[in-house]
């Protein structure tokens, strides 16, 4: 492969306001580094609690993800083994977890990274979206992740106002890309996610009938329990689960947008039972349907 564009080093480090921490997410660092082969790592002038050498490691008290796109090199942490790490792989840094990474002295390689913190990043750990045990990621896409970090420091330069808001946003991203390609891997292959899609359109495209998740997997010629796993892990819901809430979701237009009945939206959402419908409708929401529309009308009168 190709050596990409090499990047000049660059590196900023950034103080939480009151106000960015209320947000949930805040960046601490963002930058790049150029490591030629032979030289030393990391390189001289990294400030004091980020800097560390290979003897003895280091802890952060944040996230960070390190991009390569260029060069291979090793990684290891505490409840890792030692690994070798590609050009196209993305290490996630978790805080107060013991880590160590150096590129190979004969390629060198160039790196991207963008250290975050906040209620939203940790919450997003504890529920095991992201693990300790699982921090090297193959997320493909190359190219896209090139050009988030290249926008990410553009934007850094160019200090916008809520410049934190706007550098959470491009992480956030960075996060649900690693996700996505996480997930992807646990559920199959490209016929798997086909299946998916053809599934999530057919359901879009008959709401208002007897559509029946374990007749759709009948249809799509695969069993309903491969179905069902393949489905939750690209969708985080089971196919019968997904349908229903693409029901509740044509149901609340419905109330808001026309002066049907009750019972017609039920049908129209592909709801059988009036009373069913009625009853799933509060589950989910809190409100009745008829109390849903009345506040929908109240808020469009203001």
């Amino acid at each position: 492969m190709p050596s990409p564009a090499r990047h000049k080093s660059f590196s900023r480090y950034f103080p939480a306001s009151a106000r960015d921490r209320k947000w949930g997410w805040h960046v601490t660092t963002a930058g790049e580094l150029r490591s030629l082969p032979g030289e030393a790592y990391p390189a001289v002038g990294h400030p004091k609690g980020y800097n560390f050498d290979w003897t003895q490691g280091r802890m952060l008290d944040t996230h960070a993800l390190v991009y390569i796109s260029h060069g291979r090199g090793l990684f290891e942490s505490r409840p890792s083994a030692k690994q070798p790490i590609e050009a196209g792989q993305v290490i996630f840094l978790f805080p107060g977890v013991w880590h160590r990474y150096r590129p190979d002295a004969e390629t060198g390689w160039d790196e991207h990274w963008v250290g975050f913190d906040g209620a939203v990043a940790r919450r997003w750990v504890k529920n095991n979206f992201f693990s300790p045990r699982a921090p090297v990621f193959k997320p493909g896409q190359e190219g896209k992740w090139l050009g988030l970090f290249t926008e990410l420091v553009t934007v850094i330069k160019l200090n916008r106002p809520a410049l934190q808001q706007v550098m959470a946003g491009y992480t956030a991203q960075m996060l649900g890309l690693l996700y996505s390609g996480q997930q992807a891997g646990l559920a199959g292959d490209d016929r798997a996610l086909q299946i998916v899609q053809r599934a999530i359109a057919k359901m879009q495209a008959e709401l208002e009938g007897n559509l029946d998740a374990q007749a759709l997997a009948c249809e799509l010629n695969v069993s309903y329990s491969s179905f069902r796993h393949t489905f939750q892990q690209h969708t985080g819901s089971s196919p019968h689960q997904y349908l229903l809430e693409l029901r509740l979701v044509r149901a609340r237009n419905l109330l808001t947008q026309t002066t049907q009945s009750v019972k017609e939206i039920a049908q129209r959402a592909g709801f059988d039972d009036e009373h069913y419908f009625c009853r799933y409708f509060k589950l989910k929401t809190g409100s009745t349907p008829g109390q849903w529309r009345q506040r929908s009308l109240t808020k469009h009168n203001l």
